[in-house]
């Protein structure tokens, strides 16, 4: 049985609870002590997920919408912790040398 499509306002949860989460991740980019720690943000982002309110909405609404925001977000913790893992690995000696350094930005 296909799923059937989610509600406006089951939409609506997922988008602000993905916009919550892109605040929290902006500042902790910017000012975060848990930059180098991918486990910890993950760990953040994941109990964060559902901190807004919802109280507009119906608790069905609400639980839908968070699961989608869910699906959502696991591929773009998938894409986070390859990020960390390349930005961890040291880059080939040719590259250093052609750039002049260890960083290309």
């Amino acid at each position: 049985m296909p799923a059937r499509p989610p509600s406006d306002d089951e939409r609506r949860v997922a988008l602000l609870a993905l916009a919550n989460l892109v605040r929290l991740m902006g500042a902790e980019l910017v000012a975060g002590a848990h930059r180098d720690n991918v486990d910890r943000v993950e760990l953040a982002i994941r109990a964060k997920l559902r901190a807004i309110d919802t109280s507009s909405f119906t608790p069905g609404a609400a639980e839908r919408g968070f699961a989608e925001a869910e699906a959502l977000i696991e591929q773009a913790l998938v894409n986070v912790r390859e990020q960390a893992a390349a930005a961890q690995t040291p880059p080939p000696a040719d590259a250093c040398a052609v750039t002049g350094s260890a960083r290309l930005h």
